[in-house]
């Protein structure tokens, strides 16, 4: 039987181009905001697009905090993309009056080095290409959580964390072609 992941509806994000990308690799995924259901799923899919503020708000709106944190503290896997990485540490730059989820401390900075923000386009990470669309990376406390770095312009940023059964990437994997889609099927993997 396939492991159910659940796809967090927070009013906010790219949310049906990750769905079809999960659905392209054959997982069972369903979009929703039901507390009930994301704790019931096997997995956790968390993903973002826009202002870290925003975000906020619109998780708080939806009385998602708590299970989003509960998911991402527990045992089965957890995946945050893009806005859905940076609101898992303590505050952002953008809007430093909202806070984060603070599963890690740290924080969210904007790029200072690059001449063109955002970044928008493949950069590389561990090897592989990958799709980014961002104006802010986060600045994690613990180093050990680092498992990925990219370069902009001159400017090194962490692309990936990992801790436990939580990975957490800036780029889309869903917009990554066939590297994107290696990574969705290692995280499915992860279920098995």
């Amino acid at each position: 039987m396939k492991k159910k992941i659940s796809l967090i509806d927070f009013g906010a994000g790219n949310l049906h181009s990750v769905y079809k990308a999960f659905k392209f690799i054959g997982a069972d995924i369903e979009i929703t905001n039901d507390s009930n259901k994301i704790e019931k799923s096997d997995a956790v899919v968390f993903p973002g697009v826009g202002a870290f503020g925003e975000v906020m708000k619109s998780i708080r709106n939806n009385n998602l905090e708590e299970i989003i944190v509960k998911s991402a503290k527990s045992s089965k896997p957890f995946l945050g993309i893009c806005v859905g990485m940076q609101v898992l540490f303590e505050c952002g730059e953008e809007n430093p009056y909202e806070k984060g989820l603070s599963i890690f401390k740290g924080k969210v900075i904007k790029f200072k080095k690059a001449k063109k923000i955002p970044h928008i386009g493949w950069n590389d990470v561990n090897g592989q290409k990958y799709y980014f669309v961002h104006s802010y990376y986060v600045l994690p406390e613990d180093k050990n959580i680092i498992c990925g770095e990219t370069d902009y312009d001159g400017e090194k940023f962490t692309s990936m964390i990992k801790k436990d059964n939580l990975l957490a990437v800036q780029f889309h994997p869903e917009k990554s072609g066939d590297a994107g889609l290696e990574l969705l099927k290692s995280f499915i993997f992860d279920l098995s």
